[in-house]
């Protein structure tokens, strides 16, 4: 059995939830808010140290990390719609923007959505000190020390062009990406020679399922134009494609449970 410990409109586990429509699996579902800071508390934490999510249970094997999960889905079930290249360099390539979605975009994406988003939330549940003494529950002190900051200083506008420069940067490659040609592979979905359609090349894999949450997170914070198609025409393209699958839809029609988050997006 597949138990995934998710939260609604976290990235992560955005990227998770898309792989497992992607393939048809089915999955038992518990909800972690994080706003309600359920991922601080012990039975959390035993399961993720690390005090975030996604977390995967597959028959008492525990899994954290989105982009290793999406990996352990694909080794487990390589059949149910493969999505992950044969050929090396496609495969390497998938990998690379495995990373990139991580390393570039979820780093930046969480500054940039912190006025917006994150601050509101907690603003309209908790005090200053109930957040304070809630960040010193946190074991991970990487998550606790960032929280801690932002509750003394906040998230400046500095700081915030400076993630949304990084963020620039990301999408100039992933719209020159998008328009290079590709070397792929006879068969099995993949076309050989030409302009893929998707990140990795002519096949949809696991890199647009890392990237498909970011990209939806951007579309609702600041600066939605870095995605239109009068600025990157092959990411709006991709994007709208996206869209269109099936396993977007299932995986990111999972609603909010609070009725009263002002964050209904």
């Amino acid at each position: 059995m597949l138990r995934l410990y998710h939260y609604w409109s976290s990235v992560c586990s955005q990227k998770v939830r898309m792989c497992l429509a992607e393939k048809g699996l089915d999955w038992e579902s518990r909800h972690v808010d994080i706003f309600a800071f359920e991922n601080y508390e012990p039975a959390y934490t035993k399961l993720n140290p690390k005090a975030v999510v996604p977390t995967l249970d597959h028959d008492g094997n525990i899994l954290i990390e989105s982009n290793v999960i999406l990996e352990y889905l694909e080794d487990l079930f390589p059949d149910q719609v493969r999505l992950r290249p044969h050929e090396p360099f496609a495969r390497s390539t998938m990998r690379l923007w495995l990373y990139n979605s991580e390393e570039l975009a979820h780093w930046n994406v969480n500054v940039c959505s912190h006025n917006l988003r994150h601050a509101r939330r907690m603003d309209q549940r908790y005090s200053h000190e109930e957040q304070m003494a809630a960040a010193m529950k946190c074991p991970n002190p990487m998550i606790a020390l960032r929280l801690k900051r932002r509750l003394a200083v906040g998230v400046s506008v500095e700081e915030e062009d400076e993630a949304y420069a990084k963020l620039d940067y990301l999408l100039d490659q992933m719209e020159q990406r998008l328009g290079e040609q590709r070397l792929g592979e006879q068969g099995l979905g993949e076309q050989g020679l030409g302009q893929g359609p998707w990140i990795a090349g002519s096949m949809f894999t696991l890199a647009d399922i890392a990237m498909a949450p970011m990209v939806n997170r951007i579309e609702v914070l600041a600066r939605p134009e870095m995605i239109a198609p009068a600025r990157r025409p092959r990411v709006a393209d991709w994007w709208q494609r996206i869209q269109e699958r099936p396993g977007y839809r299932t995986a990111f029609s999972f609603k909010n449970p609070d009725s009263n988050d002002p964050v209904k997006r």
